[in-house]
């Protein structure tokens, strides 16, 4: 079975047309694009077209991705009602607490916990995995339960 790829939304233009990852490639040329964005941290939110959708013809699950050129650090969050816990983000440094620290994607702000920042290289890593798994929740990082923060 030929696999259909991530739809990826990071540009005005990718709400009616997703820009669609199938290679290592394409996920190095969008952070890179990212990266070089006048934003400094950038958020792209990104579908399986390979996961069945809902009965209402929604995505099964979410998975956002967001990069900051100013630390070369990222944050990745995964939603998936297929897995024990539905809504969990990267882990980095614990000591750095819980947040929050803002990503934009195309005038929508997202909050994660500070402690969620990983470097660069392994953001690329982790959606690599979610690409080569058709949109499976990514195991080369560690995760923990998203939700509201202790400022």
């Amino acid at each position: 079975m030929t696999m259909r790829g991530i739809a990826a939304v990071y540009r005005r233009e990718h709400n009616e047309n997703p820009r669609i990852l199938a290679t290592p490639e394409d996920v190095d040329e969008m952070i890179d694009v990212l990266l070089e964005s006048d934003i400094t941290e950038c958020a792209v939110q990104m579908y399986s077209l390979d996961r069945p959708r809902l009965s209402s013809g929604i995505f099964d699950h979410s998975f956002i991705v967001g990069v900051r050129k100013d630390r070369g650090a990222g944050v990745v969050s995964s939603a998936d009602g297929s897995c024990e816990e539905a809504n969990v983000v990267s882990v980095g440094n614990s000591e750095l607490g819980r947040g929050p620290v803002y990503y934009c994607q195309n005038g929508s702000s997202f909050d994660f916990p500070l402690f969620s920042e990983i470097p660069i290289e392994k953001v690329r890593a982790v959606v690599k995995e979610f690409v080569a798994s058709g949109g499976k929740r990514p195991e080369c990082i560690d995760w923990d339960v998203a939700g509201y923060h202790d400022e």
